[in-house]
């Protein structure tokens, strides 16, 4: 869990915010896999994108312990209900579940059903759980629905921040 945390932390400070990253347990694979779901593969591609974390793993801008070949890449446009659903559960910390009183008036507070310790997803064959899940910086979701323009932006501030470090 330590090395993800660095993990995310080397790639914010290339200029990727990821809308989700976490451990996914593959069943058929009986191995780990770190999970990267962020908007910038639709601009610069999966496999440009890859080759980029290869070059940022080469130039020990991402924690040794993680190899490339471990983290997974997905794009928010291919998750069910986007990154707000479930993706959106998996990365909380300290989720509760409230209600809301049918009378709302001044001093009115809600009622909280329940805290939530853990929330299991699978997805693409990868078990996902909120305790295996990091939490992102607040306006990766936001990214996450950037448009075209928005993007390419990140996508070269990436791409131009790693071939820096790889030179």
């Amino acid at each position: 869990m330590t090395a993800g945390q660095e993990y995310l932390d080397a790639l914010v400070a290339l200029g990727l915010t990821p809308a989700f990253l976490g451990w996914g347990w593959d069943r058929a694979e009986k191995q780990w896999f770190l999970v990267l779901v962020t908007s910038i593969v639709d601009a610069g591609g999966p496999l440009a994108l890859n080759r980029l974390l290869f070059r940022a793993y080469n130039a020990k801008a991402t924690p040794k312990q993680i190899s490339p070949f471990l983290v997974r890449v997905f794009s928010p446009e291919v998750i069910p209900g986007g990154v707000q659903s479930q993706f959106w559960i998996l990365r909380q910390k300290d989720l509760t579940v409230s209600t809301i009183p049918s009378e709302i008036g001044p001093g009115t507070a809600l009622q909280t059903i329940a805290d939530v310790k853990n929330f299991r997803y699978t997805f693409m064959g990868l078990e996902l759980e909120m305790v295996n899940s990091y939490q992102t910086l607040p306006g990766a979701l936001k990214k996450a629905r950037a448009g075209y323009h928005e993007r390419q932006r990140e996508w070269q501030r990436f791409r131009r921040q790693v071939e820096a470090l790889a030179a």
